[in-house]
């Protein structure tokens, strides 16, 4: 059987989670059954990964302006004015392209993305699927751009894909028809070599191996809850005073001075040398390794929660703030620990329980580990994804 060829949209070159999410799913994916492209308005990290898996690439996708437009706004006033005639020169130009291309599928990966990339497939009589990463509420996106959503996945998505039952909930909520909606995970590689990467990354800062690690992994941002965290750690600190807390991440583009705000936050903490700010890590997995707890204190609804089974892939037990997507991941008392969002002292009180419990702590963590193999597992997950393509493709349906 020939290869579907099969259209990726993303409005994003940059490699944050969505992104890391979808390179995982093209370097797995069957090229027996898949020949994958690539749309994307310019060169970047995302664009070079992509290329070194033998994705081709098309640039130009969607035009420059629209890429100003936000969540909750529409970014500059005076380029609001062109959106319009910007909109429709770039789902053109990409309806022509997948014609031209012959794409039999277009695959859609951001909320932008979705947008302009079901209209031109539609355009080109193609079916057209979402991944859709994100808790569609007036939290996160403005009044029009919600209208936009629930418009554009009712008439011109065969499929949106929502990455957990939260997700679902959320588009269910907003309108969007039921059928339409189906539930993939995202999956993660249960990893093997834990241990001997806790061993080198513990040489590599010094840590003594019976010294406590606690930390928090992600990008450094308001909503990621970096100070609830510090300030459960200074609790911590009361407790166990040896104990190291990391912050595994860096800034993100127009906050690059928040880390040296957390870090003012750690010194009148009284924290001083025992918090530690790793900066952004191309790799965190190797530092996640070498923490006896990975704390993650979102104060927003977290769609899923990827560091979360990223952890609990390499045996790590969590402290995980309730909301969104992350109930469905860990099983509060078997795998971790649930604790209301914001709250440092709920937060603090299930960190120094871990920390006093090593025999039990250890034990979430391998069932944490178990249950990511069961439910969880990258290959399984991208088969799944496979699956609900190809299903796209039958009499019936365009493109089939």
């Amino acid at each position: 059987m020939e290869a579907c060829r099969l259209l990726v949209v993303n409005h994003a070159v940059e490699t944050g989670g969505a992104e890391r999410v979808l390179l995982d799913f093209l370097r797995r994916l069957d090229r027996e059954r898949f020949e994958p492209g690539l749309a994307v308005p310019y060169r970047g990290p995302l664009v070079e990964e992509a290329e070194a898996l033998g994705v081709r690439i098309h640039l130009g996708f969607p035009s420059r302006r629209l890429l100003e437009i936000r969540r909750k706004s529409l970014g500059g006033r005076r380029a609001a004015a062109a959106y319009p005639l910007d909109f429709l020169a770039t789902v053109l130009r990409l309806a022509l392209l997948i014609r031209r291309e012959s794409y039999r599928l277009v695959f859609t990966n951001s909320a932008k993305a979705d947008i302009y990339g079901s209209l031109a497939g539609w355009l080109a009589r193609r079916p057209v699927a979402w991944r859709f990463h994100d808790l569609a509420s007036p939290e996160t996106f403005s009044r029009l751009n919600l209208w936009l959503l629930r418009t554009f996945a009712t008439l011109f998505a065969r499929r949106v894909l929502a990455i957990s039952g939260a997700v679902r909930e959320a588009l269910l909520a907003l309108g969007v028809p039921e059928e339409k909606v189906k539930v993939v995970y995202n999956g993660v590689e249960a990893r093997e070599d834990a241990g001997e990467m806790r061993q080198r990354v513990r040489r590599e800062w010094g840590l003594p191996d019976d010294c406590p690690a606690v930390g928090l992994v992600g990008r450094l941002v308001e909503w990621k809850g970096p100070d609830v965290f510090l300030r459960a750690a200074a609790r911590v600190a009361e407790y166990f005073p040896e104990t190291r807390f990391f912050l595994v991440g860096g800034a993100i583009f127009g906050r690059e001075d928040y880390p040296e705000e957390l870090r003012e936050l750690s010194r009148s903490l009284g924290l001083e040398e025992r918090a530690v700010f790793t900066g952004f890590l191309r790799d965190p997995l190797p530092a996640m390794a070498a923490l006896d707890c990975l704390v993650h204190a979102s104060v927003e609804p977290e769609p899923l929660g990827m560091v979360i089974l990223e952890a609990m892939s390499l045996g790590l037990p969590v402290v995980a703030t309730e909301g969104g997507g992350v109930p469905e991941i860990v099983e509060d008392g078997r795998t971790g620990l649930l604790v209301p969002p914001g709250d440092a002292e709920a937060m603090a009180r299930a960190v120094v329980w871990m920390l006093s419990h090593p025999e039990e702590r250890k034990e979430m963590g391998e069932r944490g580990r178990k249950r990511v193999k069961e439910a969880f597992e990258l290959g399984a997950r991208c088969r799944e994804m496979e699956d609900e393509l190809l299903a796209l493709l039958r009499p019936g349906t365009w493109g089939g």
